[in-house]
Formats: C-alpha cells, sequence, structure tokens
C-alpha cells in the first residue's frame, strides 16, 4: 500500500513544479521586454529635438512671408512745396509758393521709381524798381532710388516694409514757365529757355512718421542739362508732408 502511495506524490509534485514553471514563464519574458520598450520610447523623445527645430524654422519664415505680404509696394507722398526766399542774384526778389505730389512704386524690396509733379505760384521783380510780377510755372522730377540698408534695418526689428530707408538716387527734373529759374535741383541764372532740365546724384534718407505721416531729406550734386554740361552745383531738399500706401 505504501509503495503504491509514493509514485504518485512524486506525480503530484512533478505537476506543481510544472504549473509554477508555467506561471513564472511570461512574467521573465516581461521582464526582459521591459529594457526594450525603454529604449523605444527615450528614441521616440529624442526624435522630437529636430522637430521643435523645424517647426521654429517654418514659424520663422512664416513671419517672414506675413511681413513681406504687408509690405507696401506704393507710396502717394503730398505737401507744400519747398519754399524759396530772395535771391541775391539776377531777380532782386523771387519767392515760390506751391504743391507738390508724389508718387512711388517699388520694382523689388530695396528699389523703386518715383514721379513727381509741383506746380508753383512764383513772384519775381526781375529789376529793383520794376512791379512785382506773378508767374505760374510747374517743376517735374522721374528718380530711381535704391535703398542700401533695408535688410539692416529688418534685422534690427525696425519697420522698412513702407520705404523707411537710406537711398541713393539718380534723378532727372524739368522746370516749366515764364519767369521762372528752378529745376527740381537747379537754378538758373536766366529764366530762359522756357523749358530747362537738370541732373542729380542724391544720398538721402526717409522715414515715415506716424501712419499718415514722412519726412525725406537729400543731398547731392546737380548739373543743369544743356548742350554743355560743364555746370555743376550742391543742392539739398527736405519735404515733410503727408503719405498714403498699399
Amino acid at each position: 500500500m505504501n509503495q503504491t502511495r509514493i509514485p504518485n506524490l512524486t506525480a503530484l509534485r512533478t505537476l506543481l513544479l510544472c504549473l509554477l514553471l508555467g506561471l513564472s514563464l511570461p512574467q521573465l519574458a516581461a521582464a526582459q521586454t521591459a529594457p526594450d520598450s525603454t529604449r523605444v520610447r527615450y528614441s521616440e523623445e529624442t526624435v522630437e529635438e529636430p522637430d521643435s527645430a523645424r517647426t521654429s524654422a517654418l514659424k520663422q519664415t512664416y513671419n517672414k512671408v506675413a511681413r513681406l505680404q504687408i509690405e507696401e509696394q506704393r507710396l502717394w507722398k503730398i505737401g507744400l512745396n519747398n519754399y524759396t526766399g530772395a535771391v541775391s542774384t539776377i531777380p532782386v526778389r523771387y519767392t515760390r509758393y506751391g504743391l507738390y505730389l508724389i508718387y512711388e512704386q517699388k520694382l523689388r524690396s530695396d528699389v523703386s521709381v518715383m514721379a513727381e509733379l509741383a506746380p508753383d505760384f512764383t513772384h519775381y521783380r526781375p529789376v529793383d524798381g520794376d512791379p512785382l510780377r506773378k508767374r505760374f510755372s510747374v517743376r517735374s522730377q522721374l528718380a530711381g532710388r535704391f535703398y542700401y540698408n533695408l535688410d539692416q534695418r529688418i534685422r534690427k526689428g525696425k519697420s522698412a516694409s513702407n520705404f523707411s530707408a537710406n537711398y541713393l538716387s539718380l534723378a532727372v527734373g524739368n522746370g516749366f514757365g515764364r519767369g521762372a529759374h528752378e529745376t527740381p535741383f537747379y537754378y538758373y541764372e536766366s529764366s530762359k529757355p522756357i523749358v530747362r532740365a537738370d541732373m542729380a546724384i542724391l544720398y538721402g534718407l526717409q522715414r515715415r512718421i506716424g501712419q499718415y505721416g514722412f519726412v525725406d531729406f537729400n543731398v547731392g550734386i546737380c548739373t543743369k542739362l544743356a548742350p554743355e554740361i560743364n555746370d555743376f552745383g550742391f543742392t539739398a531738399t527736405l519735404r515733410l508732408g503727408l503719405a498714403l500706401g498699399r
């Protein structure tokens, strides 16, 4: 009887051992795979850094594109003509009052063309003791401008999308009218011919004042356009007025 129970106990022990091994194997497998899952999560986290860098670059590109979208491509300027007082040349008295209208159009972000029309009334007395004479005259100019420090102003965070920068300019001007001695940049000693022309090389700066104002100042060298270009002079112009851009 005792000998028949021993084999049964041995079989029971063997069965229990197999059950214990079967329960422990999944836990051992899970423990072995746990480091692999940790590495996978870690590798996913390290990939996020390039994505964030790309996101930042995309944001900078978007901001640049948005700035270009609101950049003004054209500008209208209007104001009082720069006043000319008494001149100590042939006329004893020579004054001018009027308006100017200027249109400036960008060809690219840093290059523009500009056209000006400036009608005015001229009061002059050619000879001392003569009565004061009044004449209507017109000045005009066509100029090209290169805003050379536009990118530098943008990098500094300054407003440069609305024609606000320093520039170099080449301008050609005309003057029409009897009794007038001027073109936009040059002063003729005689009021003849009726139609006069000049040319100027300028250095200047233009800034916006608020939303609707502007100031434009330039200096340079000018000469009259005649059969012989042999007379050069110094010119300076200051304009302050209203500006409308879009």
